[in-house]
């Protein structure tokens, strides 16, 4: 009876170890099956990370898709590690079956920073830099080569300084990554590499300028801890992802005039500027609760272009806004602009002199 039920587990294990390696094979299988396409990973991103990107799918496929740059290298599609778009793929694919802690850490692979697995944050920054910020490799680059020696860019160089950089994002922004052109942090200097990536396709002096903000000590200090959240930024996010029937501007509003109603809110009062931390901002009228609220427009617009809205008369209760004055009470029904209301008070006072003089 002993060998008979040794025999009968032994074909369970046997059983098992088959099954198990059938679902790797098919899993592997599945994976295959994916094509190695910018146009893949940036739908697997918006279909099963929506939570974690923090650009949409069209920024997606201009960056990924550089027609004379390599801006990620391919790898294979069942890469686990390591800063290729098949790692990114694979993970993404992982996410697809995965819940709660385990598909946010599949999902954070999958992003464009490779979330410290498909490549490490100075990975991701070193291959941008010297693919982007080197006319050796990109012929539309004019600015200087940053990481050379003797005119060769230079990797260790530049592992070299990106080890000196933070991975510290501020705390209580909810941006994923904190993908944004401000901090002294890896993520800032990404950003703006990745910028770089999709602007310079139009306009080739973006490449110098955003080389320029992801540099070590980064030009005009964007990447820092001391610049102010300010309405450039905000206008940024507002008008790419903000539009239609969530639009805080009117479609078609150019960058500069939207950050020229915007600087006409900040001069009537109606917001502040703070310093680097009100980027946490939640719930004042700070241009830091502005920019927080916005920058996850690219997640959820019906959601976050309103709780984002600069108008004061959305402000809540009014409307869906957040960023609201702290310094006067909110109106609890709609808002009688104060000549409106003087000029009613006037046309009362009037309306009971004629009276009283019907009457005598």
């Amino acid at each position: 009876m002993l060998s008979r039920a040794i025999r009968s587990g032994s074909r369970s294990h046997l059983r098992l170890g088959v099954l198990t390696a059938l679902f790797l094979w098919l899993q592997a299988g599945e994976a295959q099956a994916q094509a190695l396409t910018c146009a893949a990973w940036c739908d697997l991103q918006t279909t099963y990370c929506l939570d974690e990107v923090v650009h949409d799918e069209e920024f997606c496929l201009d960056y990924c898709n550089h027609p004379d740059l390599e801006i990620m290298p391919l790898g294979s599609i069942t890469d686990t590690t390591g800063n290729t778009l098949g790692c990114r793929m694979y993970h993404a694919l992982q996410a697809e079956s995965s819940s709660g802690a385990t598909r946010e850490a599949h999902c954070a692979a999958s992003s464009m920073t490779g979330g410290g697995v498909c490549g490490s944050y100075c990975d991701v920054y070193c291959d941008m830099t010297l693919e982007i910020c080197n006319d050796t490799n990109n012929s539309d680059y004019s600015g200087t080569n940053v990481f050379t020696s003797a005119g060769v860019p230079s990797r260790s160089q530049c592992l070299t300084a990106c080890s000196g950089y933070s991975e510290e994002v501020l705390g209580g922004v909810s941006q994923n990554d904190q993908l944004f052109g401000y901090g002294d942090t890896v993520q800032c200097r990404i950003h703006h590499l990745q910028a770089a990536a999709v602007e310079g396709q139009e306009q080739a002096n973006a490449y110098g300028l955003h080389c320029g903000h992801a540099s070590p000590v980064s030009a005009s200090g964007l990447c820092s801890n001391t610049v102010e959240p300010n309405v450039i930024n905000y206008c940024v996010f507002a008008l790419r992802h903000c539009t239609d029937d969530d639009a805080v501007v009117p479609d078609g509003t150019e960058h500069a005039d939207c950050v020229a109603i915007l600087n006409g809110a900040v001069i009537a009062g109606d917001y502040t500027e703070e310093g680097f931390e009100s980027f946490a901002d939640t719930d004042t009228n700070s241009i830091g609760c502005l920019n927080n609220r916005i920058m996850l427009s690219a997640v959820d617009a019906p959601t976050y272009c309103a709780e984002g809205d600069w108008r004061s008369e959305n402000w809540v209760p009014a409307g869906a806004a957040v960023c609201a004055a702290d310094s006067s009470p909110l109106p609890v029904g709609p808002r009688v602009p104060v000549t409106v209301a003087v000029l009613l008070v006037l046309a009362g006072i009037a309306a009971i002199g004629l009276h009283r003089t019907g009457e005598t």
